[in-house]
């Protein structure tokens, strides 16, 4: 189990599963033109890591011009067992392990400038029942969609997370 985590938590693996889940299904040739700051090569290597553990899997096939252009599509099936109570610790973890990696990495890079580079952590405890609790998750995640994930001139990859932790 720990081997599926470190490749879903791996940030261009995470970028795929993320514009997968966006659009339900996409082509290879799709994610190159979304994701095109990840040279053609590393991305179709990244894919393959994600066909081979079964974490997305090939849902058409169409001949083009002598070439196969493959959908892909998540595999909720292997979603659900990496995602269940059983590994849930393992998860957290391993979320909570590669975040820490990021910050350190980048702490210890050359000229590291939190305030300039918008680096920040903050925590807000909010008293919502279940049902703003649901609508603010509804709007929240609307919010990230408006921004899209596709790279253009001028803009570069912010890593933003969110976690409901128990109050306790």
């Amino acid at each position: 189990m720990k081997d599926i985590i470190e490749i879903v938590l791996n940030p261009v693996r995470t970028r795929i599963l993320q514009e997968i889940a966006a659009k339900q299904s996409v082509t290879a040739t799709e994610l190159c033109e979304k994701i095109n700051d990840v040279p053609r090569t590393t991305l179709y290597r990244h894919i393959n890591v994600l066909l081979n553990s079964e974490i997305i899997s090939i849902v058409a096939e169409k001949k083009i011009r002598g070439s196969i252009e493959r959908t892909l599509a998540l595999n909720f099936g292997k979603i659900s067992e990496i995602n269940s109570l059983e590994y849930a610790s393992q998860n957290i973890l391993g979320i909570l392990m590669s975040k820490y990696a990021k910050f350190q990495n980048y702490l210890d890079g050359k000229n590291p400038d939190p305030a300039k580079d918008k680096i920040f952590i903050s925590n807000s405890v909010m008293m919502l029942d279940d049902e703003e609790y649901d609508r603010f998750l509804t709007e929240l995640w609307e919010l990230i969609k408006r921004y899209d994930f596709k790279s253009a001139d001028g803009r570069k990859a912010r890593n933003i997370s969110v976690i409901s932790s128990p109050n306790e």
